[in-house]
């Protein structure tokens, strides 16, 4: 009887069973798809590796003897591996700087797999450095490698060496990373010839066991590895999120739609209730109805999953050559996932079941069918509203604070004498340069190696804000001595005023953000220190050349402050102005061979880091948003369940006159309602979600400062899309439901 109950609901109902068939296929769908794609792009790396590295796999020892150099002669060549000063449109790179490996390039193309696909071999008889670049060295910025012709600066440790690009290599194949990326003539190699240096042998990655050994082996976990996708791997960090986000919206339109099967069957049931139907028959009805919706959504996102990975790989046969790879697991899991998204769906439904009485058949109250999609779309928009803030309360703690200076400029790797200062007075636009001296000094000995303090020396002290002390105090201790350190060092080792930091007075404790502003001004990792650190510690000059251990002719000035004229940045804009001082920089110091001289605005830093930041919170934020729309499905069910319960309402309505576009504006105003009301629940569910992410998050790194920001444009963006959703659900509902139902 309780099958035969839920089949004839479900006839009657059929709205509401395709919805929550809709938001379990969509779940399991997505799920399978994910984790489908992935396998399928590990599966494709073995054989694309073996395609790229065919020629390497057919170049023996033997014949590259024979080939590139004279009989009996050695394919071993020195390398160096250098930095290099490549600024793509112009700028500064805002993050880990270009590496290459450079070698002297014999009297032929030593690579099989790259060709010389523009340019000429160096000239070894020129007097100017010349340099053959491979392009895939270029190929991780956006921008296009240098043009032929143009001038690379490459920065060792003992100085700079700047050469012409006379050719480029190119070819399928990444090159592993112990292989040279440039390949310079005698005048370039003898420039950074004192540089620490190798030797690299070209014909075997592996030690050869006979002269037949191949060049390359193209089942090398290292060369299959660079033939993942960087799109699959993105894809693979958001896999969390999307396993949350699919759950969330499959338990939310399988609970709405239990909630409406159950107002829409509550006649028929307090009928069966007055007629002896026990409660356990209710449970029963509930549950029968839930598994029903849930295997049908189940199978039928099994099968999008996979047919919409088949046509995503069909549409790509040149990167799927090895064709789509299910993921059976993910697909056993979704299964056995399945009863633990129907049982609290159900239980969330059983109460209003339950409370159903033989009496209410008589009843002509209005059925309830709003709650349960005012819950769903709360629960959608919480996502989507935790996620935005998740990321944005993260980045705040490395956007750099607004207090700190207009620009730092790096002067590596040698730097320069430290009277060559009094040559950059009086630059147009600059209201104040000085030296900024860094030194990191660890603070115990054979521990941890983050476990060291950033010292920054200078003649003034920045404008910081605060939280323990003052500016005017703190500026006259650091003259006797004392040193101000920020909070996330105060927190991390619980320390403050009136403290001491390795036996020095701390005068003050400043809010401060300085993670990017000290990796991007390469002001970290000197001197053969980590790269990591406690935080910068603000002192005087006396105080930090107190603590270098570096005799006094090796300490050179390596980094500036800069501040400009309000006007000049104004007018020049934070990259124009760091290119305009750069430049003059570099000239009143003679464009010194021994450093190059790179500006690093904190404008351009922050930029670059909000930039970022929106990229990847954007594609997490994408998740929760998709899924949203396929909760905005719900309203169709609602819709339906509204106007089977108003159907007096509306028939009366149209016998007085109302036109079809009057009650389809009624039911519409209804779905938006809810809408809202979901919206207006969700925020701030949503934004305590957040919050308590990012708590969880920031505590990975000890003193990181706990922001919480709510991006009110990107929430109104993210509402704004929610409401178009369920408008775009709803009208043609309202409008179909609005028709004039001809008489039976």
């Amino acid at each position: 009887m309780t099958l035969r109950l839920v089949l004839a609901g479900m006839a009657r109902g059929k709205a509401r069973f395709l919805c929550a068939v809709a938001g379990i296929a969509a779940a399991t769908g997505a799920v399978v798809f994910t984790t489908s794609l992935g396998a399928t792009n590990a599966a494709q790396a073995p054989l694309l590796a073996a395609r790229a590295a065919a020629p390497w796999s057919a170049w023996t020892v033997d014949d590259a003897k024979a080939r590139v150099a004279s009989p009996g002669a050695d394919l071993t060549l020195e390398t160096v591996a250098l930095t290099v000063d490549y600024r793509p449109g112009g700028r500064v790179l805002q993050g880990p700087p270009m590496r290459a490996l450079l070698a002297p390039a014999p009297s032929e193309n030593p690579y099989a797999a790259l060709a010389l696909a523009e340019g000429r071999w160096p000239d070894d008889n020129s007097d100017a450095p010349e340099v053959v670049c491979v392009r895939q060295a270029f190929r991780r910025f956006r921008d296009a490698p240098p043009p032929l012709g143009d001038t690379l600066k490459f920065v060792g440790r003992n100085g700079t060496m700047t050469a012409e690009i006379v050719g480029f290599l190119d070819g399928e194949l990444p090159l592993p990373p112990q292989f040279p990326t440039a390949l310079a003539n005698d005048a370039a190699f003898r420039a950074v010839a004192s540089e620490k240096h190798g030797s690299l042998s070209l014909y075997a990655t592996l030690p050869p066991a006979s002269g037949k050994r191949a060049l390359l082996t193209p089942s090398s976990p290292e060369v299959c590895s660079r033939f993942r996708g960087d799109e699959q791997r993105r894809m693979d960090y958001a896999r969390p999120l999307m396993l949350i986000a699919a759950v969330l919206t499959a338990l939310s339109l399988l609970a709405n739609s239990l909630l409406l099967s159950v107002e829409a069957n509550r006649d028929t049931l307090s009928r069966l209730r007055m007629a002896g139907l026990t409660r356990g028959g209710v449970v029963r009805f509930v549950m029968a109805e839930a598994f029903a919706s849930g295997t049908a959504g189940w199978l039928a996102g099994a099968a999008a999953g996979i047919g919409g990975l088949a046509l995503f790989v069909a549409l790509s046969p040149a990167s799927f050559p090895a064709g789509a790879v299910a993921d059976w697991r993910s697909l056993a899991a979704t299964l056995a996932a399945l009863p633990l998204v129907i049982a609290p769906a159900a239980l969330f439904a059983l109460h209003p079941a339950l409370a159903v009485r033989a009496i209410d058949a008589q009843s002509q109250k209005p059925r309830k069918t709003r709650r349960g999609m005012a819950v769903t779309f709360a629960l959608g928009f919480a996502a989507f509203v935790a996620v935005e803030v998740w990321g944005s309360s993260l980045m705040r703690a490395f956007v750099p604070s607004p207090e700190w200076p207009d620009a730092i400029v790096s002067l590596l790797p040698a730097g320069v004498s430290a009277f060559e200062v009094e040559k950059l007075q009086d630059i147009e636009g600059v209201k104040r340069i000085s030296e900024l001296l860094p030194l990191q000094v660890r603070l115990e000995d054979g521990g941890d190696p983050k476990s060291n303090a950033l010292f920054l020396a200078a003649e003034w002290l920045p404008h910081f804000r605060f939280v323990e002390g003052t500016r005017e105090e703190a500026a006259a201790a650091l003259q006797d001595g004392g040193v101000v350190i920020t909070e996330m060092m105060s927190r991390a080792l619980s320390l403050h005023r009136g403290d001491t930091l390795l036996g020095l007075p701390i005068a003050g404790v400043v809010d401060l953000n300085w993670h990017m502003v000290t990796s991007r001004g390469l002001v970290r990792g000197l001197n053969r220190m980590p790269n990591t650190t406690l935080g910068p510690v603000f002192a005087s000059f006396d105080t930090v050349e107190s603590l270098d251990r570096r005799p006094a002719p090796m300490v050179r000035m390596t980094h500036l402050w800069v501040e400009y004229e309000p006007e000049f940045l104004s007018r020049h804009g934070a990259f124009g102005a760091g290119r305009i001082v750069e430049a003059e920089i570099a000239r009143r110091l003679g464009n010194p061979p021994e450093a190059a001289v790179r500006l690093h605005a904190r404008d351009e830093i922050a930029d670059g880091t909000l930039a970022h930041g929106n990229d990847v919170i954007g594609a997490a934020a994408r998740v929760p948003f998709a899924f949203l729309f396929i909760l905005s499905i719900g309203f169709v069910a609602m819709l339906v369940a509204e106007a089977d319960a108003r159907r007096r309402e509306l028939k009366m309505l149209r016998t007085i006159g109302a036109t079809r576009l009057q009650l389809a504006a009624l039911l519409t105003r209804s779905a938006v309602a809810t809408a809202l009301l979901g919206m207006a629940a969700g925020l701030p569910l949503g934004a305590a979600a957040g919050y308590f992410a990012t708590f969880k998050t920031a505590s990975i790194w000890p003193g990181l400062p706990h922001y919480f920001v709510v991006p009110w444009r990107l929430v109104a963006e993210g509402a704004c899309g929610a409401v178009a959703f369920a408008l775009a659900f709803a009208i043609p509902a309202a409008l179909a439901l609005s028709r004039p139902r001809p008489r039976r």
